[in-house]
């Protein structure tokens, strides 16, 4: 009898451990007020490969991410950021200067505003549930990248593209970028230029400059193909926050890879169940 109610009780723990999550989850549903691509950012993602979605984020959850990146910088836990793939990431100045803190793997749950950063994720999750059903392409949930980054005053990141074929970033499909910054205004500069005249990490040879201007407001979403967008972030007047990262496709095996993944989560958390039930 002792063991069937220690048994009930830890599954009561788990369930209000559940709901506590999804509530937290549902709070930030209503914080982020559009956080859901609308028809004319999808149409535009199809047709002209990126998108601005301006309000995404609402005020307040904006808000509270950039205090949450506030918290994780007094802790030390920004890093300058390199360019390159993993195994050649190098610091150039001539490139890049940036600062960044990843989000995958996790930050540490004691430091910042781990309530805030799950709703983060919450969003990045119905974000790349939505684009896999309505963009064409389905995405892998377990290869989802993302960091906060932050530009100081006189940063910049020079053209490139975010993926190229034979290298590990080739499994990127769309980019993404939220911006956090309160009150930007002309002037302050920091913009996404996404090049449209046809090249890649260069521009082709006699074009005449083409480009789309995007401006870093606080709760902007901009999406774009990770192949095919040549982008840059222009030479920053003041600090500037955003959230970036990238949406991946699906390898061989990996649906296969997901169902033994859930069930081999499920087991855990019966043996966790078994565990404490025998250790009344």
């Amino acid at each position: 009898l002792e063991i069937k109610v220690a048994v009930a009780m830890s599954m009561l723990i788990l369930l209000l451990a559940e709901a506590c999550q999804l509530a937290n989850g549902l709070l930030f549903r209503s914080v982020a007020t559009n956080a859901k691509l609308p028809i004319n950012a999808l149409t535009d993602l199809r047709t002209r490969g990126f998108c601005e979605v301006p309000g995404f984020f609402g005020a307040e959850f904006s808000g509270s991410v950039l205090h949450d990146i506030t918290l994780l910088k007094e802790a030390g836990l920004f890093r300058s950021a390199g360019v390159g793939e993993a195994s050649t990431n190098r610091l150039d100045d001539s490139v890049r200067r940036c600062e960044q803190c990843f989000l995958f793997p996790k930050p540490p749950s004691n430091v910042g505003d781990p309530a805030t950063r799950n709703g983060v994720y919450e969003i990045l999750d119905r974000l790349a549930e939505q684009l896999s059903d309505e963009a064409g392409t389905p995405l892998e949930p377990l290869l989802t990248e993302g960091l906060y980054a932050y530009y100081p005053d006189g940063g910049y990141y020079r053209r490139h593209v975010d993926a190229a074929p034979g290298l590990p970033s080739a499994l990127r499909t769309w980019s993404y970028l939220i911006y956090l910054n309160e009150h930007w205004q002309e002037g302050d500069g920091g913009e996404l230029r996404i090049h449209t005249d046809g090249g890649s990490e260069t521009a082709p040879s006699g074009a005449a400059p083409s480009f789309v201007d995007v401006s870093p407001k606080a709760g902007t979403l901009v999406l774009f193909d990770s192949y095919k967008i040549p982008h840059e972030v222009l030479d920053t007047g003041k600090p500037r926050y955003a959230i970036a990262g990238w949406f991946s496709g699906r390898v061989p095996g990996s649906t296969q890879r997901r169902a033994v993944i859930g069930v081999l989560a499920t087991v855990v958390a019966a043996g966790a169940v078994s565990r404490l039930a025998k250790s009344e």
